[in-house]
C-alpha cells in the first residue's frame, strides 16, 4: 500500500511519516507491526485479562486509538481529548465488536497518516498546543508510544500460546 522511499532523499516529515506506515503494516526495525500483532487475536483471547489488574489488548487498542486521535486534535491546533473513554473495555464483546474496533483501529491510522501528509514540516519544531512540546515531540512521541504498547499486545498474544 505504501512506498518505501530510501530515508537519505526524505524529508524529515517524510521519515516520520514512513515510520508511521512501516510500524503500522510494513517490515518495521522492531520484527512485528501492529497488523501483525493483532492478526488471529479474536475477541476471547482482546479481552482476557492475563493477570489481575492488567489490561486486556482490546483496551490497548481502544488506547491507541485514543492517543492517536488526541495526536490528530493537537496537529489541528487544539489541546484537547477525543470524546471517547480512554483504556476501555467495551460491554459487548462480540466477534463483531472486536472488528469494529480493529476497522476503527485503521480508521484512524490512516487519519493520522493522512493529516500528517498535510503538515507544514516548517512547524515541527514549534509549539504544539500542549505546553512545553513542540509538533515534532507529540509526533514522535506518538511513535514511541505505539511501539512501547505494540510489546505490551505482543506479550499478551505470546502469553495465550
Amino acid at each position: 500500500m505504501f512506498t518505501e522511499i530510501p530515508l537519505k532523499s526524505m524529508r524529515e516529515k517524510d521519515k516520520i511519516i514512513q515510520l508511521f506506515d512501516l510500524l503500522q503494516k510494513g517490515d518495521c526495525w522492531i520484527g512485528v507491526n501492529m497488523q501483525q500483532a493483532i492478526s488471529g487475536v479474536d475477541a476471547k483471547l482482546a479481552s482476557a485479562q492475563f493477570y489481575k489488574g492488567g489490561n486486556t489488548i482490546w483496551q490497548l487498542v481502544n488506547h491507541l486509538i485514543f492517543w492517536r486521535k488526541t495526536v490528530i486534535i493537537r496537529l489541528q491546533g487544539k489541546n484537547a481529548l477525543p470524546p471517547m473513554p480512554d483504556m476501555y473495555l467495551p460491554a459487548d464483546l462480540s466477534e463483531t465488536s472486536w472488528r469494529t474496533t480493529k476497522d476503527h483501529f485503521e480508521e484512524v491510522f490512516l487519519a493520522l497518516r493522512e493529516i500528517l501528509v498535510a503538515f507544514d514540516d516548517t512547524k515541527l519544531d514549534t509549539d504544539s498546543p500542549k505546553k512545553g512540546q513542540t509538533y515534532y515531540d507529540l509526533i514522535t512521541g506518538c511513535l514511541q508510544h505505539d511501539a512501547y504498547h505494540l510489546g505490551q499486545i505482543v506479550q499478551l498474544k505470546k502469553a495465550n500460546g
